[in-house]
């Protein structure tokens, strides 16, 4: 399940819960929630992903990459055990904001292989 929630203090912030597994099926409608925001800032909660596989990870890469061109900013809030270690596995904790809320950490913001 995602769930969007749209904080009162901030009409340019949106937080996105995710819930269950982050695989090839819940990433396309991932993809397509993050398609349709015109935040400048959205916050992704992981806390709750109990499963993340290669395809998801992906997703996270190439939303990233979407908001970026669109002007917006994605964070990963809470990422659950599972998630982080595979986004370092991958190393994409080097190309992701990482962290908790008002406190985002990591990134390099150079996309693999450029």
């Amino acid at each position: 399940m995602i769930l969007l929630t749209s904080p009162e203090s901030s009409e340019n912030r949106i937080e996105i819960t995710v819930y269950g597994d982050l695989d090839a099926v819940r990433g396309v409608e991932l993809r397509h929630v993050l398609d349709t925001l015109t935040a400048a800032t959205v916050e992704l909660d992981l806390a709750r992903v109990a499963f993340i596989d290669c395809a998801g990870a992906r997703t996270l890469l190439r939303a990233d990459e979407h908001m970026r061109g669109s002007g917006s900013e994605m964070i990963i809030l809470r990422p659950s055990g599972p998630v982080l270690r595979l986004l370092r596995l991958l190393g994409f904790d080097r190309y992701l904001l990482i962290g908790h809320p008002g406190d985002a950490v990591g990134a390099s913001r150079t996309p693999p292989g450029h």
